[in-house]
């Protein structure tokens, strides 16, 4: 589903199976073991984070590639999640000046977020920016009063990093409300942020930085 979203959109989907299908259990698995590598549980909170604790592989993206190791090409939700990266590629009119069937991964990695976290306002490019051109959010465990995902209406994109979601107007918010099983893409110049998790259980998803070559 494409929504406008101030001067560009967000697409949003449901993964119907995303708690039974063939290798989830490998697929969790796989996650709850990079959220316990050394490298992860002693490093601080990325920039973005702030408020409550908050765990990230951003850092080992090169060396740990979420669609590798979940094994993206066989595994049915990362067959799901790249057929919706196609699709919004499209809605979001990439198709138009880029190759979207040579897709190419930039960054990719898992966070989690506790209690009392919320993240920052931030772009994943800003204007020329040579990738990523799109970002795909899959949400794996989202408990009741999960922190919201927040769009906000600012235009100026030299700025990479901004404030937090309550500082900026409500008429410049536009909240998506992130649940178990959701995909959500989005133009990887759009500012967001999140609300504070107000969980006693943890929040987390996958992030997936995608970028395709220019059309010849």
């Amino acid at each position: 589903m494409f929504l406008p979203v101030f001067n560009s959109g967000v697409c949003v989907f449901d993964f119907e199976n995303f708690n039974n299908y063939v290798g989830k259990e490998k697929t969790d698995l796989i996650v709850e073991s990079l959220f316990n590598l050394p490298e992860v549980v002693g490093e601080k909170n990325v920039i973005d984070a702030q408020g409550g604790r908050s765990l990230s592989t951003v850092h080992l993206y090169k060396s740990h590639i979420i669609p590798e190791l979940l094994n993206f090409k066989s595994n049915p939700l990362g067959l799901w999640i790249l057929n919706r990266i196609a699709e919004s590629a499209v809605m979001l009119g990439f198709d138009k000046t880029r190759n979207i069937r040579k897709l190419k991964y930039h960054r990719t990695w898992v966070n989690r977020m506790y209690r009392n976290c919320d993240a920052v306002a931030h772009r994943h490019a800003v204007m020329g920016s040579t990738i990523p051109h799109m970002v795909a959010i899959y949400y794996l465990e989202v408990p009741e009063n999960s922190a919201e995902l927040i769009f906000i209406d600012d235009n100026d994109f030299s700025v990479m990093r901004g404030g937090r979601y309550y500082e900026y107007a409500e008429n410049q918010r536009y909240t998506i409300l992130p649940k178990t099983g959701r995909l959500v893409c989005h133009d990887a110049r759009s500012l967001h942020a999140t609300s504070a998790h107000l969980s006693l259980l943890p929040r987390t998803c996958l992030i997936i930085e995608v970028g395709f070559p220019p059309l010849k």
